[in-house]
């Protein structure tokens, strides 16, 4: 079935760049996401169809550090709780990048 989408139609289901810019809705939800967790990484995707009622939501930031998933995606609800009740479904993917960098001559952890 993956093959009968076209190209641009799969790199659009996994990214959003400049040259395909993101639609209201995507734009909404990552706005007020950034707002309220300054996330590190974010990308926000209608998987619906571009209707709108569905989308999936990549997100790593700070603030869930020490928090269970269940924690992170009930802070993730709680900031979009009045566009969700518009919504049939959110995806929400907590990605958890922590690269640390051990420079042994002198200690220190780089981030």
């Amino acid at each position: 079935m993956l093959r009968s989408i076209s190209i641009a139609t799969r790199h659009r289901m996994f990214s959003t760049t400049s040259a395909m810019r993101m639609s209201e809705g995507e734009q909404h939800i990552h706005n007020k996401l950034t707002e309220a967790l300054s996330p590190h990484k974010l990308r926000v995707v209608d998987v619906s169809g571009g209707c709108g009622s569905m989308y999936a939501i990549d997100i790593s930031s700070k603030s869930f550090e020490g928090a269970s998933i269940v924690k992170q995606h009930r802070l993730v609800n709680q900031i979009l709780k009045d566009e969700i009740k518009e919504m049939h479904g959110l995806q929400v993917n907590h990605i958890i990048i922590l690269f640390y960098f051990i420079h042994k001559k002198n200690n220190n952890v780089l981030i």
